[in-house]
């Protein structure tokens, strides 16, 4: 028998847990663990970690979902599904958006397996730095759930890596002391009525930054697919391009341009060090997929998240042909290279 009492699901069965929360709107599936565990009345973590998932010493993961299927054969079926869970209240879409599709499908399947590689293969630590430790609320957020839900809970939305304002509310978000920590991580901290006490910041916010900030909310809003994610690749190096802040052969990119131009477009509302000409330049030339860089360049080009995500349409210029046509007509290598910024024995190499 099953029955639903306010944002519960009561479960009347010996074989399973008897009850578990409802995941509300943006709410990360760690706030859900955590709701589970103040209910049960549970005073350890320990004893939630082993009723919900069987090992007690298991760690709740504040950006997936860990090895969830213990926990969704205690449910009814069809009342909760993996795939629902890890694209409405992980971070898994943040992170995986820019992947390719294989690399998608991996990933996707070590998450919903709660392997232990996940987090590596999905390069997390790379591209979030320290930026996931701290759990955050919005104030006004915080007011709205109590109101209509009688309780508070963590958004997901907020607690994505850089993620400073509410774009819902246009508003800075408050940090926590609920800290994810090595010493930690055996932990649960829930949402409680004492996080109103803590005043969000008064300082306006600047049109840059509220731009990147929707752009990080699209990452996990907007629809997910299995689809090729690389493309962003193609869309920003025409866009660099077209700045020329790209030789035009594609063997060099201005990185340090770049990083001026991103330094004067967001200031001081970014870290000066997650701003830098070596990172840019990794994530310019796929030696890494950090979202943090992607989105930061998007911005800067005026692009949208599907924009970023839609192959350039027609092929791109064929600077070789157009070279060996130059020096046909009879310009000379030396020119041609500072046409294009490249160096003559790049051109004397393409035009032979």
């Amino acid at each position: 028998l099953i029955g639903l009492v306010g944002s519960e699901m009561c479960i009347r069965d010996s074989a399973m847990i008897s009850f578990f929360p409802t995941p509300y709107p943006d709410e990360l599936w760690y706030s859900v663990i955590c709701r589970y565990h103040i209910r049960n009345g549970n005073y350890c973590a320990k004893h939630t970690m082993r009723q919900l998932y069987g090992d007690g010493t298991y760690t709740a993961s504040m950006m997936l979902c860990g090895h969830i299927v213990p926990l969704l054969e205690q449910l009814p079926r069809g009342y909760l599904s993996i795939k629902d869970i890890i694209l409405r209240h992980t971070l898994y879409p943040y992170y995986a958006r820019f992947f390719s599709t294989q690399r998608k499908r991996s990933t996707y399947a070590y998450t919903s397996n709660g392997n232990a590689d996940t987090v590596h293969r999905m390069g997390i630590s790379q591209a979030s730095g320290n930026h996931y430790s701290v759990l955050r609320y919005c104030s006004v957020c915080y007011q709205e759930d109590l109101a209509q839900y009688g309780e508070p809970y963590w958004h997901r939305s907020h607690q994505l890596p850089d993620m400073q304002l509410c774009v819902k509310h246009r508003c800075w978000l408050v940090d926590t002391d609920a800290v994810c920590v090595h010493n930690r991580q055996g932990e649960l901290f829930p949402a409680t009525f004492t996080m109103h006490l803590a005043q969000p910041s008064t300082a306006p916010i600047p049109d840059s930054l509220f731009a990147l900030h929707q752009l990080l909310l699209d990452t996990i809003d907007a629809p997910f697919d299995f689809k090729d994610g690389t493309v962003y690749y193609d869309v920003i190096g025409r866009a660099l391009l077209s700045r020329g802040w790209r030789s035009p052969t594609g063997g060099h990119t201005y990185a340090t341009k770049v990083e001026g131009a991103l330094l004067n477009l967001y200031g001081t509302s970014i870290p000066a060090g997650d701003i830098s000409a070596k990172q840019l330049h990794a994530t310019l030339s796929r030696k890494s997929v950090a979202p943090r860089y992607i989105l930061q360049l998007a911005v800067l080009f005026g692009l949208s998240l599907s924009e970023l995500l839609t192959p350039p349409r027609g092929p791109a210029p064929d600077y070789k042909k157009e070279m060996q046509e130059m020096y046909r007509a009879g310009v000379s290598m030396y020119h041609i290279a500072q046409l294009y910024g490249t160096d003559a024995k790049t051109v004397a190499r393409w035009v032979k």
